[in-house]
């Protein structure tokens, strides 16, 4: 079953959203990638799909328009 993601177009597009700070301290902290990816789609919905550019974005500060 595929939860929708519970997060905005504004909230994806603004690298410093609260959304992307948060996976920014778990990154910092060490957290595998793959746990966060799980907890992204916990937490905020989606799919794999998409919880991986989340994470993958958060860090470098890139929009998510770039992809």
């Amino acid at each position: 079953m595929q939860v929708p993601l519970k997060v905005g177009k504004d909230t994806l597009l603004d690298p410093n959203a609260i959304e992307y700070q948060w996976i920014r301290n778990l990154t910092s902290e060490g957290v595998p990638q793959q746990q966060i990816n799980n907890v992204i789609q916990h937490c905020l919905g989606g799919t794999p799909q998409t919880a991986e550019p989340m994470r993958q974005i958060a860090p470098s500060k890139v929009p998510f328009t770039s992809y």
